[in-house]
């Protein structure tokens, strides 16, 4: 199973009007989470937000479910990670190869 980006989790701070996606990519680096946050601005049409890219080991999959590597995430995250049916897919290959 090839990807470059997988839609791990998304959440809406509906105090901050704070949208946050966080995202499993690869590229020629390696594999990184990806956390892109879009937020209001302080005057109108002013948006604000910033991106976040965290580096992975390169075998960071290496005997990892949804639900172990959902610990790693923050709560508003966890459950969306652990329910992940493309995560799950991606893990289960990921390993099934590695074990070959």
């Amino acid at each position: 199973m090839k990807f470059s980006k997988i839609l791990l989790a998304e959440h809406f701070d509906e105090a901050h009007h704070e949208r946050s996606f966080m995202y499993l990519c690869c590229d020629d680096k390696g594999p990184y989470l990806l956390e892109d946050v879009y937020t209001p601005g302080w005057a109108a049409s002013n948006y604000g937000g910033g991106t976040v890219r965290t580096d992975l080991p390169k075998n960071f999959y290496v005997n990892q479910t949804p639900d172990s590597f959902a610990e790693h995430f923050s709560e508003r995250f966890r459950e969306q990670v652990r329910q992940n049916a493309e995560l799950a897919a991606f893990l289960a290959e990921a390993n099934h190869r590695k074990k070959k």
